[in-house]
């Protein structure tokens, strides 16, 4: 038998056979419930039933089942990326790859549902008598949109933010960080392979808010800079796994002046507990790194500080992560917010006792958000 037959007779046993170990592979190496390169929960087994199997639920199971555990997963995904690449795709899994960057893609918005949110803060506004401030942070996509592929669409972020600013019952402040950040585009304000500004971006925000409350900000010849981490993959690496845009610095701003004194989370399940600090440097050990801001997303966290302003409370998406320890030089009272992990504002803040309400999100996840109808019943 010559060489050629015999290759002709292996190649289809070898590719089974590789087939075959995968599917071994998959079924006998020990599964995750999340995973942490990518940040998410990993699909379960789904249960054998007869209604599971007739109603078409088991073998959609199987399906999610088996894409999130099959063997050397976040390679194949890597493998992907090049591959896609090498065919001249930029648009990856949602997420744009150009210029050393990673960009949310650019999608149309749902100004149905916009509208539903402005009408919330407008009910919420009126009710708490002019102390109300809402702050839309750009998006790295609108920031730097001329870095974004050619094909993509235009950008309508800044539209949308006018949009909304321009609808606002008078009794709404709102402070526009477009200019803002635009200007300082050129530092280092938002993350390249995440979507989050930096605490640098962070820190300009901050110092137009506290401007326009009265207060001067605390000057970065004031501040101390850690840089705590050099190796941050943010949220848009974990959808592409790409090398194409250098890993991320974390950076910790310190100053003197109001020390905190106490930070208070609640958590999801109603237990409390006490944090020394605003940073938990334990997760610069973790992959989302981000989360030393802070630490996980919960429905509360009470902060005391040595400041003599009053009190602020920040209803937010994880964009007022790293933002909110800057307050904290000017309010003795600090109460964050976030309404995806409860039913009604009430049950852990009473609106009516603070000295100012800010309501800070992302552009982005403003137009999408569920949660901000919430508001509608906070004051009633």
């Amino acid at each position: 038998m010559n060489l050629k037959r015999i290759i002709t007779l292996l190649t289809p046993v070898l590719f089974f056979a590789a087939i075959a170990a995968f599917g071994a592979a998959t079924l006998i190496l020990p599964k995750k419930d999340f995973s942490e390169l990518e940040n998410k929960y990993l699909a379960k087994a789904p249960s054998l039933s007869i209604r599971s199997a007739v109603s078409g639920e088991l073998s959609d199971g199987i399906s999610e089942y088996l894409k999130d555990h099959f063997a050397l997963r976040t390679g194949w995904i890597s493998l992907r990326t090049g591959l896609e690449r090498l065919l001249g795709h930029e648009k990856i899994n949602g997420v744009y790859i150009s210029e050393g960057r990673l960009f949310q893609a650019v999608e149309p918005y749902d100004y149905e549902n916009i509208d539903r949110n402005i009408e919330a803060l407008n009910k919420f506004g009126k009710s708490a008598g002019g102390r109300m401030t809402l702050m839309l942070a750009p998006t790295s996509s609108q920031i730097y949109a001329d870095l974004l592929p050619d094909y993509s669409p235009e950008p309508e972020e800044r539209r949308m933010i006018s949009y909304v600013y321009s609808k606002l019952d008078p009794s709404v402040q709102y402070v526009d960080l477009f200019d803002t950040m635009m200007k300082n585009r050129g530092d280092y304000i938002y993350y390249r392979t995440d979507h989050h500004w930096t605490t640098g971006g962070a820190y300009l925000a901050y110092s137009e808010l506290i401007r326009s409350y009265g207060y001067d900000p605390v000057g970065l010849d004031r501040i101390d800079i850690e840089h705590a981490s050099h190796g941050f993959l943010g949220s848009y690496y974990t959808k592409v796994l790409s090398d194409s845009a250098e890993p991320d610095t974390i950076d910790i701003y310190t100053s003197g002046g109001a020390k905190v004194t106490e930070v208070v989370i609640s958590e999801p399940d109603g237990t409390q507990s006490v944090h020394d600090g605003l940073y938990f440097r334990e997760n610069l050990e973790k992959r989302d790194k981000y989360l030393t801001f802070l630490g996980e997303n919960v429905p509360m966290i009470e902060i005391e500080s040595e400041a003599s302003g009053g009190s602020v409370l920040v209803i937010k998406d994880s964009f007022a992560n790293c933002f909110v320890p800057f307050l904290t030089k000017h309010f003795s009272k600090v109460t964050v917010i976030d309404l995806r992990y409860m039913m009604d504002l009430r049950d852990y803040a009473d609106p009516e006792s603070f000295d100012r309400i800010l309501l800070l999100y992302n552009a982005a996840t403003f137009s999408e958000d569920r949660n901000i109808a919430k508001l509608s019943a906070a004051m009633e």
